[in-house]
């Protein structure tokens, strides 16, 4: 199936919207999004790391497992303009 673009703009507010669509993710933010060169699978995007004014590790390693998972399923359907 052909990944749907976007431009950085869009990509930042769907990953910020399923984030917070996620009890474990909410209020996570995106801060390390960059263009690379496409992968195996053909994306050419991703995100590097995510911010929350809080600092609770524990709560860090637990989003961003399931950050993960909801990072690579939007990878697996847009790709950046």
């Amino acid at each position: 199936m052909p990944r749907e673009l976007k431009s950085e703009q869009e990509l930042l507010a769907l990953v910020v919207k399923a984030l917070d669509a996620d009890p474990a993710t909410a209020g996570w933010i995106p801060t390390g999004f960059h263009e690379t060169v496409e992968d195996e699978g053909g994306c050419n995007w991703d995100i590097s790391h995510l911010h929350r004014d809080r600092r609770d590790a524990d709560a860090r390693g637990e989003a961003s497992k399931a950050a993960a998972d909801i990072i690579n399923g939007l990878r697996g359907r847009y790709n950046l303009l």
